[in-house]
């Protein structure tokens, strides 16, 4: 296996350090130019999309940094020769084993279908292996139909209980939730950028914030500014920290990128969850906001 799942330890340099964990798929030193190249994705990896950049070896650790545009074609190579079980003769394979992680400076990207993502994965990513147990023969008990029966009576009470507390429109019938639309558009001078918020808030019967979904559009003025944006790694700084939160998409046309977010509201969220005393924070902040009920 010519991969390995490496922690990040770092992100820019600026971001702080990172609990992320990649599938690195190939430490590879291209002989026709000696250049160092790495290529990888995260674990959770929902976009299709693989990283790659040069590299260099710093201890037990490697860089990735962004490369020229034409080294593309070498990463490309290295895919379908290592997806397709075809000798790797130009390329020479650096060991990871003594690799413990892997600092990304910056990085270059490439769109590749889902299942050649998942045949590198099969082909580099070693698999873990499964030690199973003895199954050992249960020993037949005698029921005691009495402790059955309270067992049942238990159980239904949790269910109910449960309900009850955390959803008690399902017994007590039906009631209004609401949801808040806000939006504000804003300039970031430091991006060259404007950007359009849009956060929809839904609430509860009792009036109590769930869920935020929220969506930032960056619309750059300038088409370098907005490369910046994405090969500097910038865009990671305002994306969520795990993929199953959240996405992004682009259009390189209208120098436009877009972040969505998912937020359930859990205990540890520190601002308002009151429907007024959100709606009345928002509007501080420079949100216009539109409700809307849901339900009868």
């Amino acid at each position: 296996m010519n991969g390995k799942v490496l922690k990040v330890v770092e992100y820019n340099l600026t971001f702080g350090s990172s609990a992320r964990m990649v599938n690195v798929f190939g430490l590879i030193r291209f002989k026709k130019n000696n250049g160092l190249y790495v290529l990888y994705a995260d674990q959770n990896n929902q976009y299709n999309i693989i990283n790659y950049g040069g590299s260099h070896i710093k201890g037990n650790t490697i860089l990735s940094m962004s490369c020229k545009k034409e080294d593309e074609e070498i990463i490309k190579e290295y895919i379908f020769k290592v997806t397709n079980e075809e000798e790797l003769n130009d390329f020479e394979i650096i060991s990871l084993e003594p690799i413990e992680g892997i600092e990304i400076i910056s990085s270059n990207h490439l769109e590749l279908k889902p299942d050649v993502i998942n045949n590198l994965i099969d082909k580099t990513i070693p698999k873990k292996e499964v030690v199973e147990e003895p199954v050992k023969a249960p020993k037949p008990k005698k029921k005691n139909p009495a402790k059955i029966l309270l067992f049942f009576i238990i159980i239904l009470a949790l269910i109910i209980g449960g309900i009850y507390f955390f959803a008690p429109e399902i017994l007590l019938g039906s009631k209004e939730s609401k949801t808040l639309t806000c939006t504000i558009t804003k300039t970031d001078n430091s991006l060259n950028a404007t950007l359009e918020e849009t956060k929809i808030l839904s609430f509860d019967y009792k009036n109590i914030l769930k869920e935020i979904d929220t969506t930032t559009t960056f619309r750059f003025n300038e088409k370098k500014d907005y490369q910046d944006f994405i090969n500097k790694g910038t865009m990671y700084k305002y994306m969520p920290e795990n993929e199953t939160q959240g996405g992004f998409k682009q259009d390189e046309e209208t120098n436009t990128f877009i972040i969505t977010k998912n937020e359930t509201i859990t205990p540890d969220y520190d601002k308002a969850t009151n429907y007024e005393e959100v709606l009345l924070e928002n509007k501080r902040e420079g949100y216009k906001c539109e409700e809307k009920v849901l339900g009868e």
